[in-house]
């Protein structure tokens, strides 16, 4: 079947400071809110006068409300400090909702692990999850530097336990998010991740360890976003007799199960 997208210009409806340097922008955008799927993501113009900054920024959708979808994004260059600056009643184009998202498994236990802004796409996950499967044990693991860079413990308080770390033990486990993932014990167990690409990959071999099924959730640069420019290739793991050597982030993924990417 073939993924509906579209172009939108959304109607900001606000653009909040979260932090030092990440903003929640809240828009109105119908078509996208309707059909997009936890774990999909938007490919943003930033474009404030003519075409400068050129090329739209790809950012995962962070929660759906009706007709109104929020993006959860961190200051990092001239395109997203454009986004900073953009007020409510201002418009921006969208394009998406693109890529493929999170496959909610049947299983009695979902653990959602996010590492700095990667903590992003779980949020619509987690209540997704709770919709579709009311019964099921929701643990939220998200790890950061230190306690200034932790995201929205609060948006997650609804849908299930949360536990935190931080690099230098500012607040939570001292140490890296996957020790606490290591910790728990459970055979039933679905994880899902999004992160820095070193911490899934010992997420990936955590679960491994434990057989329990493993989602990521790829971030990289991007131009297009529909598999067009090949910017997003990624060399997928094992043999590739028969298969592509490369998987593209904006089409294949950015979910992957993580066997595709490190076996």
């Amino acid at each position: 079947m073939a993924r509906l997208q579209y172009i939108e210009d959304a109607l900001v409806q606000s653009n909040d400071r979260v932090n030092h340097d990440t903003f929640e922008i809240v828009v109105n955008s119908p078509q996208i809110s309707k059909v997009a799927k936890p774990g999909q993501f938007v490919m943003v113009s930033c474009a404030k006068t003519g075409n400068s900054p050129l090329l739209r920024r790809p950012i995962s959708i962070y929660d759906i409300n009706g007709e109104n979808f929020s993006l959860l994004y961190k200051v990092v260059g001239s395109g997203t400090e454009i986004m900073s600056e953009m007020s409510i009643g201002d418009t921006v184009s969208m394009l998406g909702p693109l890529g493929t998202g999170f496959n909610i498994a049947k299983t009695k236990h979902h653990c959602l692990i996010g590492g700095g802004i990667g903590i992003a796409p779980l949020l619509y996950l987690a209540r997704i999850i709770r919709q579709s499967t009311p019964d099921s044990k929701i643990t939220i693991l998200e790890g950061a530097r230190n306690s200034s860079e932790l995201l929205i413990q609060d948006k997650f308080q609804p849908f299930g336990e949360m536990l935190v770390s931080t690099d230098d033990g500012s607040e939570g486990h001292h140490g890296f998010v996957s020790e606490l993932l290591d910790r728990l014990s459970t055979e039933n167990m679905t994880v899902y991740t999004c992160g820095p690409n070193p911490m899934m990959e010992v997420i990936a071999a955590i679960c491994r360890k434990h057989n329990w099924d493993c989602q990521v959730s790829m971030e990289t640069h991007m131009a297009c976003g529909m598999g067009a420019c090949l910017g997003c290739s990624f060399l997928r793991a094992g043999e590739h007799e028969g298969v592509e050597k490369y998987v593209h982030v904006c089409k294949d993924g950015p979910v992957f199960n993580a066997e595709e990417i490190w076996a």
